[in-house]
């Protein structure tokens, strides 16, 4: 499948932005004044998505949302909703909002909930677009922009490293929960965080005095190109924070950043029993496939792995994940 990169809108994209407006039958009024906080996606030098926000007090009003019929189904527009909202966070906002009449249940699948159009903010109601550029049978759509960084997750670095070490170290020595055998020591463990965060997410939660008392990554499930939208996923807890919502923090977190990068499966395996694991990860969405018999053999007996899936979104042409950007 062809490149394709998500850039600023400039003055000189009005003529392809309007284009394609006009193609999925948008409406233009209002959109030329707000085109620099707009986002385009181009294929070669080709517009083939839009969109953008309005600027409206501590809130914003997205707009203009328009991908070419070509590229529906790609998870290229989560992809561009998902820029356009760290654009609105970067400039203040606290909020979004949006009019839509034909993709109100696309939106609720990206955090969006239907509210009624008499409850917007006072200044949404001075925008064209609010006034009429979007009929009154439009839905109305709002969206905390609150994130999993205003949350005490942060991704990790290599400075974790210590305190990820402290929290595996007894998961291996004194259970079968891990299939190592040797806790890895913490220049192994920074190797590991290092090499993780080329790619993909490593995510560390912090306590009120702001240690941390767990973390969550993702890694490849499969080295062939065909399994490239799919990724394993763990997460560990410190002891003496378990049982306080730390792991569902954390996991809530991850998902997050892999939707925005494209991913679409996430995989878990349990080593079996571990019935709080289970009870974490189907309380998120996992979903058991089966398990491996007799798969690890660790403290002088046989153990079973279990395997759960959550699917995290599914276009039906998915274009290469985005690569994450570590600290």
């Amino acid at each position: 499948m062809a490149d394709v990169r998500i850039d600023r809108a400039s003055g000189h994209d009005w003529d392809g932005v309007a284009r394609l407006l006009q193609q999925c039958q948008l409406p233009l009024a209002g959109a030329e004044e707000h085109l620099a906080s707009f986002r385009v996606a181009r294929e070669g030098a080709t517009i083939v998505a839009v969109a953008g926000f309005e600027p409206r007090g501590d809130s914003v009003l997205l707009r203009s949302f328009a991908v070419s019929p070509e590229w529906r189904g790609t998870g290229l527009g989560a992809m561009l909703l998902g820029r356009l909202e760290a654009d609105a966070r970067e400039a203040g906002a606290r909020t979004a909002y949006l009019l839509t009449t034909t993709a109100d249940h696309y939106f609720a699948r990206h955090g969006f909930e239907r509210m009624p159009r008499d409850s917007a903010p006072d200044a949404l109601r001075a925008s064209v677009e609010f006034q009429g550029a979007c009929p009154a049978s439009a839905t109305f759509m709002g969206k905390s922009l609150r994130t999993w960084r205003d949350l005490r997750v942060r991704i990790a670095t290599t400075d974790d490293a210590e305190a990820i070490a402290a929290i595996y170290a007894p998961v291996v020595a004194d259970t079968t929960i891990s299939f190592e055998v040797v806790p890895p020591t913490v220049d192994e463990m920074r190797a590991r965080i290092a090499a993780t965060l080329q790619r993909l997410p490593w995510l560390v939660s912090l306590d009120a005095a702001g240690r941390v008392d767990g973390y969550v990554y993702a890694g490849r499930h499969r080295e062939r190109a065909a399994y490239q939208w799919a990724v394993d996923v763990t997460a560990y807890v410190r002891e003496d924070a378990r049982r306080s919502g730390v792991g569902r923090r954390l996991y809530g977190a991850l998902f997050e950043e892999l939707r925005r990068l494209g991913y679409c499966q996430a995989f878990a395996g349990i080593a079996l029993p571990n019935a709080a694991s289970v009870a974490l990860h189907e309380a998120m969405g996992f979903e058991k496939l089966g398990v491996y018999r007799n798969v690890g053999f660790k403290f002088d007996r046989w153990h079973d792995v279990g395997w759960w899936q959550k699917e995290l979104q599914l276009p039906a042409r998915p274009i290469a994940p985005l690569r994450f950007e570590g600290p």
